[in-house]
């Protein structure tokens, strides 16, 4: 089936308005996952991140009950695979990083790919294996090369927050996962993991004999 096709600067457009119509929630999320990641030397990055991917989602599809930040914790439902997924990652980098400058760049490269991997764990319920061989897959079509460009992107942006005495990360690293969220839903649409609320119809009016 063909890839839905997309533009780098529409998707990023995106990515800032769903930013901005819920800068508050995202903030406090995106601070709260940062901090764990952190303080667990990244062990919980995964789960988190996974968490951040899921409030978006609920964002996007105007769910009717508004999440909250706290639920950026539901994302522990994908705990062994999303830190397998980081696991895997760390060791690539840190293979890479004893190649100078290749190394380097092929670093950036491999951290597009995870987060691509990463939103099929969350969207699709996939294995961290069957989520890489996925991000692969598409990419031998060819098809797949802007989503990569703009997860790219979007790692960079999130990275600029350092910049600004590392504070700076709280905004750029949701703004980064709209961006991701966004590209997602443009590419591949009704694949999403979250379920559409179930319409319960109304209960039959009495019949008059």
């Amino acid at each position: 089936m063909a890839l839905n096709k997309i533009d780098i600067g529409t998707e990023l457009g995106k990515g800032w308005t769903l930013f901005k119509d819920n800068m508050s929630l995202l903030i406090v999320a995106g601070l709260l996952a940062t901090l764990v990641a952190v303080v667990t030397c990244g062990i919980l990055a995964g789960p988190l991140t996974a968490g951040m991917f899921l409030i978006l989602d609920r964002l996007m599809r105007n769910d009717p009950v508004k999440p909250q930040a706290g639920d950026v914790f539901k994302g522990f439902d994908f705990f062994v695979q999303t830190l397998l997924l980081v696991i895997i990652a760390l060791v690539i980098s840190f293979v890479l990083a004893m190649i100078p400058v290749v190394g380097q760049l092929a670093g950036i490269a491999v951290g597009a790919v995870m987060m691509w991997a990463m939103m099929f764990v969350t969207y699709q319920k996939l294995t961290a294996i069957d989520a890489l061989k996925k991000v692969f897959e598409h990419a031998k079509t060819g098809e797949f090369t802007m989503p990569l460009v703009l997860a790219l992107l979007a790692n960079i942006i999130s990275g600029l927050g350092v910049i600004a005495c590392g504070v700076g990360v709280f905004f750029t690293i949701p703004l980064s996962y709209c961006m991701l969220a966004c590209c997602y839903q443009s590419v591949f649409g009704a694949d999403s993991a979250v379920i559409e609320p179930e319409v319960i119809p109304p209960p039959p009016s009495d019949l008059r004999l």
